[in-house]
């Protein structure tokens, strides 16, 4: 599964007002895929300022209006088994 934080590429393009850098993505290690049978803390608004929290394995909430703003978040190495 494509990883929503970096869209596949691996690395996050992160700007503030003229500065620009570049981030190595820690939620598929710089992959661009997460696997599907790991479990990833996420988060999302549904739209009507209702934050949702889910702890599983990866939603497919690319295109899906209910999942505004949401995140995936990298796995730590404590939450590994």
């Amino acid at each position: 599964m494509i990883c929503f934080n970096c869209k596949g590429n691996g690395f996050l393009r992160l700007r503030f007002e003229s500065e620009q850098a570049i981030e190595q993505c820690q939620v598929c290690n710089s992959s661009g895929e997460v696997k599907d049978d790991e479990y990833y803390s996420q988060s999302w608004d549904d739209g009507l300022g209702s934050c949702s929290v889910y702890y599983g394995p990866p939603l497919e909430a690319e295109g899906d209006e209910g999942f505004k703003n949401y995140k995936i978040y990298p796995i730590k190495a404590s939450d590994r088994f």
